[in-house]
């Protein structure tokens, strides 16, 4: 019978974490609530548009009459946005999909209907 060499166990124990560990990141994008969390701005004719991801889920839109956040989600590289359109005096329920495709901690890029948007993390 042939004795297990400690060292080498730990070696092979250390890869399998590491990667496990790479894996998760390609998969979640190394994303996560915390790095959504703040104001995302994007600045047109002068004005800041967008919306507030807060701890818990809670959501504000910024500067827009006619859409009302009140929740977000993040389901792996989709940052999902609920609230209410208003449009034609009528109040309707809404979901927004943002497809993340890059992040940082002063920018947010997503695509949305087949548009590339930067936004910029003001807090």
């Amino acid at each position: 019978m042939k004795r297990i060499n400690i060292k080498h166990a730990f070696v092979a124990i250390a890869a399998i974490l590491v990667a496990i560990g790479l894996a998760a990141y390609a998969i979640f994008g190394g994303r996560t609530q915390r790095d959504i969390i703040g104001v995302w701005v994007i600045s047109s004719d002068g004005t800041d548009r967008g919306f507030h991801c807060g701890n818990g889920g809670i959501a504000a839109s910024i500067n827009n009459d006619t859409i009302q956040y009140n929740c977000w989600e993040l389901h792996g590289k989709q940052l999902v946005l609920k609230g209410k359109k208003f449009s034609n005096r009528k109040v309707s329920d809404f979901a927004d999909t943002l497809h993340i495709r890059k992040i940082n901690a002063s920018s947010l890029t997503v695509m949305r209907d087949e548009v590339q948007l930067t936004y910029h993390k003001i807090r």
